[in-house]
């Protein structure tokens, strides 16, 4: 299990969801620059307030605020706010605000390096921009030289070094290095096996919201390996895993109510979260939609919609609900 997940984690490293914004609130010519208002501001379906938040945010970015200019960098990488993606723009307001001695830009370039995105790849200049970075105690860079030992990309491949580099990024409270340092634990690659400091740090990246680490701990509560065994904790667990579209989770949740293991035996909830992990594309929980189809009304069974929460609804006398809180399973699923 440890090597699958962590073979998914190390994907990620690399990719766009490297991109960082700054972690921190900066208020200056009336924008509100904490990371919750940009989240919410990108997430709006109001293109007037999105394109009103991107004139104040580049109006900041122009008065040489360092923290705007890596926002707006980030803004045209992928596209956010309404504005095209355009890779050159973004590098053009990376280097502003590197030059305004901005760590975290310098590790979004350091991204675009790593992995080609509208630059050649080049692993020796994306290594030179995250060492940069990390100097400046930027976690995402320091999981990424270990993502580069771990591989030999530039860097000799050594598997001791790269955990060693997952672990400080883990210690700055960042959820994938976490995620990547408990595998490391499980599978000795940093010279100690330790199922103790693998739940740990399974649990820290859990607690940030890393989805494969909220499956993992899920899973250990429910076989009791390391802790003590908790059908309630690692129900906790799958469920918000569930809230970030992990397929495994909602498949096991349904195990467990079909087979009524620690739970009460519910066949119209197991077939509303095999459900699920199938809508999460997990093709396997087709077969035992297919086996509970003769003890369900499917007709009763409605994934719905109630303010920024999805609930379960069993339209019987009992009223069941179960809460997933997962606004974009919707969006994701048309539904």
């Amino acid at each position: 299990m440890g090597y699958f997940i962590f073979l998914s984690i190390l994907l990620v490293s690399l990719t766009g969801c490297d991109v960082q914004a700054n972690k921190v609130s900066w208020e200056s010519q009336g924008i509100n620059l904490d990371l919750s208002k940009i989240d919410n501001v990108v997430k709006s379906k109001d293109n007037n307030e999105k394109t009103k938040y991107f004139n104040a945010l580049l109006v900041e970015a122009e008065s040489n605020n360092p923290i705007a200019q890596n926002l707006v960098g980030v803004v045209f990488e992928n596209g956010y706010l309404n504005q095209k993606k355009d890779i050159k723009k973004s590098i053009y307001w990376y280097e502003k605000a590197i030059k305004n001695n901005n760590g975290v830009a310098e590790n979004n370039m350091g991204s675009l390096y790593a992995h080609g995105n509208g630059v050649k790849q080049d692993y020796e200049k994306a290594y030179n921009y995250y060492k940069s970075a990390m100097s400046k105690n930027v976690p995402e860079a320091i999981n990424s030289i270990g993502f580069m030992y771990f591989n030999g990309f530039y860097l000799e491949r050594d598997l001791k070094k790269a955990c060693e580099y997952y672990e400080k990024s883990a210690n700055l409270d960042y959820g994938l290095g976490a995620a990547n340092t408990a595998n490391c634990y499980f599978e000795g690659w940093g010279g100690v096996k330790d199922k103790h400091k693998y739940f740990d740090y399974s649990l820290k990246a859990a607690e940030k919201d890393y989805a494969p680490s909220q499956f993992n701990v899920a899973v250990m509560y429910k076989k009791g390996e390391v802790v003590d065994k908790s059908i309630d904790k690692s129900v906790y667990w799958y469920k918000k895993a569930i809230e970030n579209n992990e397929p495994r989770a909602a498949y096991n949740l349904a195990s467990l109510y079909e087979k009524g293991d620690g739970l009460k035996q519910d066949f119209d909830l197991a077939y509303a979260y095999y459900t699920l992990a199938k809508d999460f594309g997990l093709d396997v929980a087709q077969k035992k939609l297919v086996e509970l189809d003769s003890k369900v009304v499917k007709e009763n069974i409605r994934i719905l919609k109630n303010g920024d929460s999805i609930q379960i609804a069993i339209d019987d006398p009992s009223s069941k609900w179960e809460i997933m809180d997962e606004e974009d399973y919707l969006k994701n699923n048309g539904r």
